[in-house]
């Protein structure tokens, strides 16, 4: 690849047709929805049209991107390093790891068929799944060169719900995971060998720890918040009552379809459509209640209490970049390594919510924006070099009530000339955009197919006038045989059931589409390329100048 000319997307293809529900777009968007689920007019009933309309309420503005198929695609080779640079940072950039419960009350999978983040066949698999990812970060760290640290880009849970937090906080501390929160119901001759059962207990490798793991640095990661770590499914909003219950109130459009609930409550004894280890699932659309066994371990976190969480663990830094366990800031600014600063926004924090109503899209308040100005500002001031991370990408920063757009944030960061990255997660798949001289990279989910990581080097120029930025993906099933860990088959059955659902998540989503929106997508080119992304999106360097002109 020669350095800078890539073809890069179109602004006009960031959210593209392919977005399972982009029907709300239109004018009419219920109309447009009805018409989408309703294949036969004559045998529609009125039950099934106020399923359809529930389920638009709850889940048609989905948390986030819905699954698509994509294979792997071949990857670029990386040129040599010009002579003059030398390496300034090196790191893992990984997002969206969505630690399930899927045995939790607080869901609604019966809702699959509708919309395809409801339930995943691969969702008990969550646990095992970051760990392959930070097995693979660790030896990214020993074999290939070390890592400076690593950064979440948010979602780390799915449901915002105490035991997903202590999971996906364990998985780094490489602390016992039990995965299972409710009964094991099935028979004991179906129940599998421990490293093939996504439910049995098991521990975890942890992040790289120097004496722990061997004699390298310990590797420091740094988290982002994202809308599934405030938000319940990643879509409503929280509520605290007056006996100390935190519930997620359902839209009223949902009360009225017989047997489903009016609240989300994760410590509930009752579930509409529960999975278990017997019937994991997908289920049918209309489920009667069923007693669960109450688990309170399940309880909806604070933003407080989220915080706090990650003061409470053995890996590197205290925090992990956020400053204070007593604090609800959510945004920090830091200096991983000398010459480089990083400065975090929280991107799934409204100024204000609305109960009932979906808040899955991004949000950025005039207060971060004015705290991104100033850290910009005293990082060019002290010549350091600057990446910015949130969960949301700038063209997601659509939810009412934004204080600031699109346009803002890029204008801001386009006008100093030492931002050289930001990272986003949220959409499950892989992109890099060019911002007006500085790179926007999109890095996947773990939940979801592919399943890949990034690896990402800025090179310095001796000047410190330039930037080589590096970067490449890597799969936590890259590894030879004889170095696979007891659950590396396990992992790869999440991988192809994450595969095969991508197809199907892709076939249901064409199937809503109108004539025009199908004619529309395939000028993005085959589906199997939209989470694996482009050439450029997986492997790729360019050079950055303080004059902000790419070379």
């Amino acid at each position: 690849m020669q350095n800078g000319k890539w073809k890069m997307e179109k602004e006009g293809r960031e959210l593209p047709l392919l977005f399972p529900f982009s029907i709300f777009h239109s004018p009419f968007p219920i109309l447009r929805v009805f018409v989408s689920l309703w294949p036969n007019q004559r045998e529609t009933s009125v039950s099934s049209l106020l399923i359809a309309v529930a389920m638009i309420a709850i889940f048609g503005l989905s948390a986030c991107a819905q699954r698509q198929p994509s294979p792997s695609l071949p990857d670029e080779q990386l040129d040599d390093v010009p002579a003059g640079f030398e390496l300034l940072a090196r790191f893992a950039h990984i997002s969206d790891a969505q630690i399930i419960d899927e045995q939790s009350p607080a869901r609604v999978p019966q809702a699959d068929d509708l919309v395809t983040a409801a339930w995943r066949p691969h969702e008990a698999y969550s646990t095992q799944l970051l760990d392959g990812m930070i097995r693979a970060i660790n030896r990214e760290h020993e074999r290939s060169g070390t890592l400076d640290f690593v950064v979440h880009t948010g979602d780390a849970t799915d449901n915002n719900q105490a035991n997903e937090w202590r999971w996906f906080v364990d998985a780094f501390d490489g602390l016992p995971i039990d995965p299972l929160t409710g009964p094991d119901d099935r028979a004991p001759g179906d129940v599998p060998a421990p490293e093939l059962d996504p439910h049995a207990p098991f521990t975890p490798a942890g992040l790289y720890r120097e004496g722990l793991h061997g004699p390298l640095p310990s590797i420091p990661w740094y988290a982002v918040i994202g809308n599934h770590d405030r938000f319940a499914i990643g879509v409503f909003p929280i509520l605290e009552y007056a006996d100390a219950a935190r519930l997620a109130p359902l839209p009223f459009v949902y009360q009225f379809v017989l047997f489903y609930p009016v609240f989300l409550n994760p410590e509930a004894d009752q579930a509409n459509g529960p999975i278990s280890p017997a019937h994991p699932g997908p289920l049918a659309l209309l489920n009667l209640p069923q007693f669960v066994e109450p688990n309170p371990q399940r309880r909806y976190l604070s933003t407080a209490e989220t915080i706090a969480v990650h003061f409470d663990t053995l890996t590197d830094p205290p925090g992990h970049g956020f400053v204070d366990a007593q604090s609800e800031q959510s945004w920090y600014s830091v200096s991983p390594v000398d010459g480089l600063r990083l400065i975090v926004l929280d991107t799934a924090r409204p100024r204000s919510v609305a109960p009932m109503l979906p808040h899955h899209n991004g949000t950025l308040s005039a207060e971060q924006f004015e705290f991104l100005a100033a850290e910009l500002q005293r990082a060019e001031e002290a010549d350091e070099w600057v990446i910015v991370a949130s969960h949301h990408p700038s063209a997601d920063l659509v939810q009412s009530g934004t204080e600031t757009t699109p346009m803002q944030l890029r204008t801001l960061l386009s006008s100093h000339p030492n931002v050289v990255l930001h990272l986003v997660g949220h959409f499950h798949r892989h992109r890099v955009f060019n911002r007006d001289g500085y790179l926007e990279i999109e890095t996947g989910a773990i939940i979801d197919y592919p399943q890949e990581g990034r690896i990402i080097e800025i090179w310095q120029s001796a000047a410190a006038d330039e930037v080589l930025l590096r970067y490449y993906l890597f799969s936590p099933l890259d590894v030879d045989e004889l170095e696979r860990d007891a659950l590396y088959e396990l992992r790869r059955q999440a991988f192809e059931l994450a595969r095969a659902d991508a197809g199907l998540s892709r076939a249901t989503v064409q199937r809503r589409m109108s004539a025009d929106q199908r004619a529309a997508a395939e000028t993005i080119g085959p589906a199997t390329k939209w989470l694996a992304g482009q050439q450029h999106d997986r492997t790729g360097q360019v050079v950055l100048s303080r004059k902000r002109t790419p070379k």
